[in-house]
């Protein structure tokens, strides 16, 4: 039997060398195989040196590896089954920083003249910082492990194929590209009438609820977020994309962000409400079900998070931690709850659709829309936003949303112009907000 015909490469040699030549302070390197592999350095464009990175593509598997010097040592990162050339493109414009923990976030040389309140405050920082930096540390143990089991099971494959004289290469489905974009300016909220991904609002399912959650493993995300918050936000996405696991929910108030991602796992931003903070810091050895299925996060320190098995946690108004107390004793989780722009406005929709609010901020366009509707018990979610905005899903996929942001709209507008559907919308603070969409 004659040897079998090698796959084709996951990359193009021409077409990743274009792309090279339109990033600035990119230049390729000769290579010891110019026909499988290309190298080049960038951040020669940039002043300080500790920018440069050497970029190795691998164009038959469509590996990345990132070469930088950490403390006089060669580290290098590797992001596998690349096939998009946007991805080859972002990689050589912002290649992939090493984690490095400031010695300042363990050092106990305080300021002498600072009273004894205020070194307490600047040490509880410093080791919440040092806690973000060990889970970031985490991370990175975790997908260099997995990067060695899986080269140690490729080379035993190769054995095995070698052996046989067939060679057969795996692939995995390509992770969705994350977006992102820079900080909103100040922008006037803007009224426009709801959009909806189908034509018709009946009351039947008629299968299109799994339409808006059974993709979620072809998911695409587009923020707008503070600028520190947009660096957090894009390395835990990184990270996760990394270990090869699906983002299962995404909840931000601007300041912070969470996301629930594989089968019981969270990243989390440092600015999230502190009584979360501490809670999701107190589970990282803890077992699926202690783990969480749900988290909402508004402005005001509010929060919720439901967890496998069966209980919850939250800060929220007197009114809605009667509602939650009895869904928790009913044993009935509701599907969704959200924070509105006071402190005692909230939105619930419960386990069979039917919902509740209440509250001073709630939008007047949401109330006219839920009695055009009939008020319906048929909804999956609804998120409120600290400036009047909203966002409501049904089971049936449609979804409508009022009350935005120029920036929001026309992200919106984009999406759909392009063929792609809506799959939620989050909102914080300062006009920031969270997109995800699907093809």
């Amino acid at each position: 039997m004659p040897p079998a015909k090698p796959d084709p490469p996951k990359l193009s040699l021409t077409a990743v060398r274009q792309r090279s030549l339109s990033v600035p302070g990119c230049r390729e390197l000769p290579s010891t195989n110019p026909t499988t592999i290309l190298s080049f350095v960038v951040g020669l464009d940039e002043q300080d040196s500790k920018q440069l990175a050497r970029i190795n593509v691998f164009l038959q598997s469509g590996t990345i590896g990132t070469s930088r010097v950490l403390n006089g040592t060669v580290r290098q990162t590797f992001r596998r089954n690349v096939t998009s050339l946007d991805t080859v493109g972002r990689l050589l414009r912002h290649p992939e920083k090493l984690v490095e923990i400031d010695n300042a976030l363990v050092s106990f040389d305080d300021n002498k003249n600072a009273t004894v309140h205020q070194q307490q405050q600047s040490l509880k920082k410093q080791a919440e910082l040092a806690e973000v930096g060990h889970c970031i540390l985490q991370v990175e143990k975790e997908k260099l492990e997995k990067h060695l089991s899986d080269l140690m099971v490729a080379a035993h494959d190769n054995n095995i194929n070698t052996d046989k004289k067939n060679a057969f290469a795996k692939q995995k489905p390509q992770q969705p590209q994350q977006k992102n974009k820079e900080p909103p300016a100040p922008t006037k909220p803007v009224k426009r009438n709801a959009h909806s991904n189908n034509e018709t609002d009946d009351d039947s399912d008629d299968g299109s609820h799994s339409s808006g959650e059974s993709s979620l493993d072809g998911l695409e995300f587009q923020f707008s977020l503070p600028e520190d918050v947009m660096t957090q936000v894009d390395q835990c996405l990184r990270d996760i994309q990394k270990l090869d696991k699906i983002v299962t929910g995404v909840a931000t108030n601007g300041e912070g962000t969470v996301f629930l991602y594989g089968n019981g796992g969270v990243a989390y931003t440092p600015s999230i409400p502190k009584a979360l903070y501490q809670k999701l810091r107190n589970l990282r050895n803890t077992n699926l079900k202690a783990r969480p299925s749900y988290i909402a996060v508004g402005t005001k320190n509010r929060y919720f998070v439901a967890f496998h098995d069966g209980t919850a946690d939250w800060k929220a108004p007197k009114a809605l931690d009667r509602i939650l107390k009895k869904c928790i004793s009913d044993q009935k989780m509701p599907r969704s709850v959200s924070f509105g722009k006071t402190f005692d406005t909230f939105f619930v929709v419960f386990h069979d659709g039917s919902w509740q609010y209440q509250g001073r901020g709630i939008p007047e366009s949401l109330e006219e829309k839920l009695e055009e509707r009939d008020c319906r018990a048929d909804l999956m979610t609804v998120n409120l936003g600290p400036e009047g905005e909203w966002f409501l899903k049904a089971k049936n996929g449609r979804m409508w949303w009022n009350e935005i942001s120029e920036e929001l709209d026309g992200e919106i507008n984009d999406i759909l112009d392009s063929g792609k559907y809506l799959h939620n919308m989050d909102f914080g603070d300062g006009g920031s907000f969270f997109l995800s969409f699907h093809e």
